[in-house]
């Protein structure tokens, strides 16, 4: 997924604007309101009016620091189009970028709940392209080995029904005292190459990956999961209703249409 059609930047003009909607964060989950859907009239119009160039664009990952460091910095610097895994068609007009984490109950309820629908009516017709960054934010318990997890089916090209797996058994596996059988089991079940998959995980072959994708959560100003980036508009932090969620990419779809077939000059 390219996310920047002009050439990437490192800067990241990234503040979270007002929006109702439930996260997972190391403070505690927090949310403008109840995540029921009231009080949410001038929610796309406040997206709209935040927009930003580069929004995400394609920033290379700092080498030290942050939460990522509980896996080791990664060993070499990554951007953004070496992270995560994409869905939709790489010439969509709009971007979304999610940051999450497996251990999060509010990412699960929008995989569960929401993701399903996103997925069929706007990755799948091709209005949108949708990357998701598996991120680990250090308060969920046997997240690291999730995250290596999906990232090691990932290998196989299989991270998608991982994922789905991993969301759909987040109570068994986050309850666990030794969630490494478990895991081996769900690879089992979606059909992995089990010598391959053991190694991924006895060498650690994707920590570099989920360290990067931590630490450039952290560059961005990710607080909690999940965090999902309209590239060129500010964040949306948090579960917001499904009816939400379409009425903004609905509305920032329809603007890029205009603009595109308008012929208005890029922002710079």
């Amino acid at each position: 997924m390219t996310l920047a059609r002009a050439p990437m930047r490192t800067a990241l003009l990234l503040t979270a604007f007002a929006l109702v909607g439930w996260a997972c964060s190391n403070e505690e989950a927090r949310g403008a309101g109840d995540g029921s859907g009231r009080d949410t009239g001038g929610v796309t119009s406040n997206l709209l009016n935040s927009r930003t160039d580069p929004g995400v664009g394609g920033s290379s990952v700092p080498v030290a620091g942050g939460n990522g460091a509980m896996l080791g910095p990664p060993s070499q610097e990554l951007d953004l189009s070496q992270l995560g895994y994409n869905a939709g068609d790489s010439a969509s007009i709009v971007r979304v970028v999610e940051f999450s984490d497996f251990g999060c109950g509010y990412c699960r309820q929008f995989h569960l709940e929401t993701y399903p629908t996103l997925e069929a009516n706007y990755m799948a017709t091709g209005k949108v392209e949708w990357k998701y960054v598996p991120i680990v934010i250090g308060m969920f318990p046997n997240a690291i080995e999730a995250a290596e997890t999906g990232e090691c089916a990932g290998e196989q090209g299989a991270f998608p029904a991982m994922r789905d797996h991993l969301f759909e058994q987040q109570p068994e596996w986050k309850s666990s005292d030794d969630p490494m059988p478990l895991m081996y089991g769900y690879a089992e079940e979606v059909g992995l190459d089990m010598p391959t998959f053991r190694s991924c995980i006895a060498e650690g072959r994707t920590r570099d990956r989920i360290a990067a994708g931590t630490q450039l959560s952290q560059q961005a100003g990710v607080r909690g999961t999940p965090t999902f980036f309209i590239v060129g508009y500010q964040p949306i932090p948090g579960v917001i209703p499904l009816e939400l969620f379409e009425q903004v990419l609905d509305t920032v779809h329809a603007q890029a249409l205009a603009e595109r077939d308008g012929g208005a000059t890029p922002r710079p």
